[in-house]
């Protein structure tokens, strides 16, 4: 009886432990296979119209092409526009304000046909208030209309003459489909059920075709067989979300995951050491620099500025990282130091001359004139800089030290900085991060004009937003050269912020071939990537 009475508990607690497997193995999920990379978080968003976090604006390169896109070429690395939807672009030589794109056979990825109706929808959509989209703006200042003169010919007209090398950048926008499900879209892509599910399961035309969303934990992708340019070199794009920087650089260490995106350059001496990883850096259209608030009386003169710029050694701010001449590139006025080498190397330019570069006696003896030694002032910096930010706000309060400034380096949330830099405008110093531009910094004015979105600092000059109207106005190369050397003189001359430097972003890959990095979105060599 008892040997009876112990089987029945045997056999109950194996029909447990049965029916526990059986529900873990039901609700676990193999981890998809392929090219992983890591990032702290998934996309917000699919839809390149509306505002997306980073992780979203680099996946948008996966899905998406526009009438040109960004290509990087393999062999020297350099980042260029070229023609992808289009199949020719050309300008209107009387008015060269008229371009006309005739648009290749292309098929969405669900295989219907790409149309001009396309790319004036798309246009439309970005144009559209409702989206809000941080394309709007931009696109705006450089296109008054699209129109869809046929099935396959687009009629883009910019508000003022353009040259070539400025307009196929702006052309880069991508496209979306005017019908998704066969269902034409509104416009008004934050309105319905298939506008919202858009976002999260796109259709386009880019290099890989979205396939799974698992929410918090990864998306998938697989290859286009018929891309435009060629069919990925790898099959499946896994983009797996690891919040912890430690335990994504260990996931990497231990080959689970491929390829890191998100970096930071006080990283690289310890990954160096770990063996057959590639580093992939690109120089990012984008610079550190200290905005002045000119409206505290501590900073309203610019001798007191002058004095502020001078006393920076830029070099020396984060010792192993702007101190490597390979990782930095030092600027001295508003525009960084490459701009020319990097877009106009042909043009064989000198590069700018510094306006107020480090020079301890100049700076001291202004810090003197201005009345700021034995003044204090706090430097705040937003989180999100992360130890880099530490380290240079410290390398600042170290070097205002010595002209007799006692500065407070203050770390806040990024929300906190955003509110009182760029909304309320109550600080005295802010370490900033200014990111975003493209390759000839046509947005620079949102600093610096008086009207500016961005112009945190108060300093506002009549003749400044004249010479950037110019700027704007200018449309031949040498011309915009010579316009630019003379903003970057006007801006010295007012000193609204101190430069920094421009840093190299890392980006770590192993087991994968043919990985080059040329610019902020990483994915631009994408169907190259081969494990």
């Amino acid at each position: 009886m008892a040997q009876k009475k112990n089987a029945i508990i045997v056999g109950a607690i194996a029909a447990l432990v049965l029916a526990a497997t059986a529900a873990v193995f039901m609700f676990w999920q193999r981890e998809p296979e392929g090219l992983v990379v890591g990032i702290s978080n998934l996309p917000d968003s699919l839809n390149p119209v509306l505002e997306q976090n980073l992780q979203g604006m680099n996946a948008n390169e996966l899905v998406f092409d526009g009438l040109a896109n960004f290509e990087v070429d393999t062999a020297s690395g350099k980042l260029n526009a070229e023609l992808a939807l289009a199949d020719s672009i050309s300008q209107d030589p009387a008015t060269k304000t008229t371009y006309t794109a005739v648009l290749k056979d292309v098929k969405w990825h669900d295989g219907t046909a790409v149309t001009a109706g396309d790319v004036a929808y798309s246009f439309a959509a970005y144009m559209a208030p409702e989206n809000k989209s941080p394309k709007r703006d931009y696109l705006n200042s450089f296109i008054s209309s699209v129109k869809a003169q046929d099935a396959k010919t687009v009629v883009i007209e910019f508000r003022k003459p353009i040259p070539e090398f400025r307009a196929i950048p702006v052309l880069t926008f991508k496209i979306i489909p005017e019908n998704y499900k066969g269902t034409k879209l509104s416009t008004n892509l934050r309105s319905g059920d298939k506008e919202r599910g858009f976002a999260t399961a796109p259709v386009g035309t880019g290099p890989f075709v979205f396939e799974s969303w698992e929410i918090g934990k990864w998306l998938t992708f697989k290859a286009n067989a018929s891309y435009l340019r060629h069919p990925p070199a790898t099959s499946t794009l896994v983009l797996r979300r690891v919040l912890d920087p430690v335990i994504r650089l260990n996931e990497f260490r231990e080959a689970r995951i491929n390829l890191i995106l998100e970096t930071s350059p006080a990283d690289r001496p310890m990954v160096e050491k770990m063996g057959g990883v590639q580093f992939s850096s690109f120089m990012p259209y984008a610079f550190y620099q200290v905005a002045i608030n000119s409206k505290k009386p501590t900073f309203a003169s610019a001798t007191a500025r002058y004095a502020l710029s001078a006393a920076v050694d830029r070099k020396a701010l984060v010792p192993g990282v702007t101190d490597r001449d390979d990782l930095t590139i030092v600027n001295d006025g508003a525009f960084p130091s490459d701009l020319f080498s990097r877009n106009f190397a042909e043009y064989n330019v000198p590069p700018f001359e510094a306006t107020h570069p480090h020079n301890p006696a100049t700076a001291a003896s202004l810090a003197e004139k201005a009345g700021l030694k034995g003044q204090s002032a706090v430097l705040l910096f937003p989180d999100s800089l992360g130890d880099l930010g530490q380290k240079m706000a410290d390398g600042l309060v170290a070097q205002y030290a010595k002209i007799g400034l006692t500065v407070e380096a203050k770390r806040t949330g990024d929300q906190v900085f955003n509110r009182l830099v760029f909304n309320e405008k109550k600080y005295d110093l802010a370490l900033v991060y200014a990111e975003g531009f493209d390759n000839v910094y046509s947005d620079m004015g949102k600093w610096y004009r008086g009207n500016g979105a961005l112009n945190v600092t108060g300093v506002a000059d009549t003749g400044l937003d004249a010479l950037f109207q110019t700027w704007d106005n200018t449309v031949v190369a040498t011309d915009w050269i010579k316009v630019t050397r003379e903003l970057q003189a006007k801006i010295g001359a007012l000193q609204p912020s101190v430069p920094l430097v421009s840093l190299k972003k890392d980006v770590y890959s192993r087991a994968i071939k043919n990985v080059v990095i040329a610019s902020d979105n990483p994915f631009l060599s994408v169907e190259e990537w081969a494990q």
